[in-house]
């Protein structure tokens, strides 16, 4: 479970938006979170989705589909979960992607 996360928007413009995760301070991520989908993707450093984990913001159910990979994903489920719905939760509030997400955990 992780202690802290830093969610940094890098992309410009439009959705899909990407963000870059730090968690822990060492552990790196990528998610796209898509306004017209109202989603969230686990995806790599281009913004291409993979891992196969997905978030519907309506209503936070997670899917985890079987992607076929050559290395393990950056996140497991739980981690990509708790990142989505605080990402989630802060567009909902501001109405539009957050420039960054950023949470310790005691």
């Amino acid at each position: 479970m992780a202690h802290s996360f830093l969610l940094k928007l890098t992309s410009d413009g439009e959705s899909p938006h990407l963000y870059r995760a730090l968690i822990d301070g060492k552990q790196e991520a990528f998610l796209i979170l898509n306004e017209r989908s109202a989603s969230i993707h686990l995806a790599d450093s281009e913004g291409n989705p993979s891992g196969g984990l997905r978030m519907s913001l309506p209503n936070g159910n997670l899917e985890v589909k079987d992607v076929e990979q050559t290395e393990s994903p950056p996140l497991g489920a739980e981690e990509f979960k708790l990142l989505a719905a605080h990402l989630g939760n802060q567009w909902k509030r501001q109405g539009k992607a957050p420039n960054e997400v950023r949470k310790f955990f005691a």
